[in-house]
């Protein structure tokens, strides 16, 4: 195995989505420390795991910025096919349930796209050296947060209310019928406090926004 500083081994890192850009900054800050080796990059997770050599250190970025449901998958595919890779990822915005949820899947760390180069070189050697590595988040936000309360399945018709969609189109792409739509609105309606749809969705992109905004002051001020 290649040897960097004395009593530290070569750490293969890979990527899975990000940009050109990302990908390419990231091999310019890991060759400079002569200690981390871009390996791999690739869209799927699967073809990342299977360059990993099994035993040696390696650490997985999910960059691909997939829904927070999606990411908790891949951390846990990428975890069941080698159970010594260590995973983190890059998020667009440090929002609390976002951190959370990571932390539960069996994540090592985060980090946000608005972090500086020498934060996730930090971040990564930490993991290298065995220590998980989250920023801060305020974690009671989510207390009260009332769209902490909605199922998974609600959230995703929540969603598709943003989007404009109808309770017809939203029954078709969900692969529910029209009457369970309108069950799930009654409990959204319910535990968001409001009386109808468009309300909702105001309420709904006003979180939105408060999360991106109190994102932007955690990456700053941490």
């Amino acid at each position: 195995m290649q040897r960097t500083e004395p009593g530290y081994a070569m750490v293969d890192v890979a990527v899975v989505g990000g940009s050109a850009w990302f990908v390419g900054a990231l091999r310019s800050v890991l060759a400079a420390t002569q200690r981390f080796s871009l390996s791999a990059t690739t869209a799927n997770v699967l073809g990342v795991l299977a360059e990993i050599r099994t035993g040696d250190p390696c650490i997985v970025i999910i960059a691909c910025g997939a829904s927070a449901d999606d990411v908790q998958m891949l951390i846990r595919r990428c975890r069941r096919r080698n159970r010594d890779v260590r995973v983190v990822v890059k998020f667009h915005a440090l929002r609390p349930n976002l951190v959370r949820d990571a932390m539960q899947a069996g994540a090592w760390g985060c980090f946000s796209t608005d972090d500086s180069p020498e934060t996730v070189l930090n971040m990564l050697t930490s993991v290298a050296e065995g220590r998980t590595s989250f920023p801060f988040v305020d974690f009671s936000l989510l207390r009260d947060d009332p769209f902490e309360q909605l199922t998974r399945r609600e959230r995703e018709v929540l969603d598709a209310l943003s989007q404009g969609w109808s309770n017809t189109q939203i029954s078709s792409r969900l692969g529910i019928s029209e009457n369970t739509v309108k069950y799930h609105l009654k409990l959204i309606y319910g535990k968001l406090g409001v009386a109808n749809r468009s309300t909702a969705i105001s309420h709904y992109m006003q979180r939105a926004i408060a999360w991106n905004h109190f994102a932007a002051i955690s990456v700053h001020d941490t």
